[in-house]
């Protein structure tokens, strides 16, 4: 490995080092009267727990050093509501972007991101060099409306970067991201990679949770969200339909009271809850309704892909592309709205920078 901390230019480059995320501990609820939801709860976040972990060891079998943020001193605070430290912890994707051998914090408070990493990650100074710095002078005069991390997606000297800034709230789209803002993330990217080419996207959402880039030439896609044939000209394409909720019964049960953010098999009647997370954990889920979880997938070299489950399509492209899956259950991914793409982060992959696509 190279003196460098931090290596990606690809989804697909041999995965090396990763972080991968963790819940908060069984205590989280110790201090909510309620048994019953005490209990649904901390089964959840217990069950969570155990999905990372295998994760984890998958990934450590194949070689891949892993890292682990805590969250053992976090604590639902029973006078105030839950506070977002958790998703940091948990969805390390949604708040870090790995770009050559830079990681950049992408959030509007970069420090106190960074310090709740602090005991995994190396020291700021490693982190904190001037692409980074950079960046984040850029991003402040900017207000931080920025695209956030999930919405760039870097395919060796291709950087694809979606113009619309997402939320997670009841509004999936919250403002589109202006001309002036553009025209300083391209400089940017200028001065400090000039070996790559920003192409921008018009999704609306997170692109690990609309393409994945597998392999060169395999991208696994929803519909209607890329004209392919301009930004990835003669690569293979499995689109994969959308969700259909209305055919899962606990779902649309379940929707008039958790507005489509999430959902709990089994637990679709159970009033109490649902008003409680409702109350209490507003910040902790996202807006399921419009996941498609075959598409958050990870791979760990262009030959072996984690995904969450078996899909028959996605199982018969991979065999077309040889790629060998392996089944990692994410048991509560229907609450928590992360698939093993949002779970995780590459930070070190072996490769280098490489046009992986012709366009002319």
């Amino acid at each position: 490995m190279s003196q460098s901390e931090f290596n990606v230019w690809c989804k697909w480059d041999p995965l090396k080092k990763a972080l991968v995320g963790s819940c908060v501990n069984e205590k989280y609820f110790e201090h909510v009267a309620n048994i019953e939801i005490r209990e649904k709860l901390t089964q959840m976040i217990v069950e969570t727990q155990q999905d990372l972990d295998y994760f984890a060891q998958v990934l450590q079998q194949h070689g891949v050093e892993v890292l682990r943020p805590t969250n053992d001193d976090a604590r639902l605070d029973p006078n105030t509501k839950s506070s977002q430290v958790v998703n940091i912890q948990l969805q390390p994707r949604d708040f870090f972007f790995t770009i050559g051998t830079n990681l950049l914090p992408i959030d509007q408070d970069p420090i106190s991101l960074l310090s709740r990493y602090s005991k995994v990650l190396p020291n700021f100074n490693k982190i904190l060099q001037k692409p980074c710095l950079s960046f984040l002078k850029m991003m402040k005069q900017n207000n931080w409306q920025v695209p956030p991390a999930p919405n760039w997606t870097l395919i060796g000297k291709d950087l694809f970067m979606d113009m619309e800034r997402t939320s997670t709230g009841l509004e999936p789209i919250s403002l589109r991201i202006g001309d002036s803002t553009r025209r300083q993330i391209i400089e940017w990217a200028q001065e400090w990679f000039p070996q790559i080419d920003i192409h921008w996207l018009e999704i609306g959402g997170h692109n690990d949770g609309c393409f994945h880039t597998c392999k060169p030439g395999a991208i696994i896609s929803l519909h209607d969200i890329q004209k392919y044939h301009n930004t990835f000209p003669n690569w293979d394409i499995l689109y994969l339909p959308d969700k259909r909720w209305d055919a899962a019964e606990g779902f649309m049960q379940a929707k008039k009271l958790t507005k489509g953010r999430y959902w709990i098999p089994g637990e679709e009647d159970n009033k109490e809850l649902l008003t409680f997370i409702n109350t209490w954990l507003d910040d902790w889920v996202g807006y399921v309704e419009e996941t498609v979880f075959d598409v958050n997938l990870l791979m760990i070299d262009d030959k072996t892909a984690c995904v969450s489950k078996y899909n028959k399509d996605v199982f018969e492209f991979f065999k077309k592309h040889k790629i060998e899956p392996i089944i990692v259950p994410l048991r509560h991914r229907y609450f928590w709205d992360s698939g093993l793409h949002c779970v995780s982060l590459d930070l070190y992959r072996e490769g280098d920078c490489q046009s992986y696509i012709n366009y002319n």
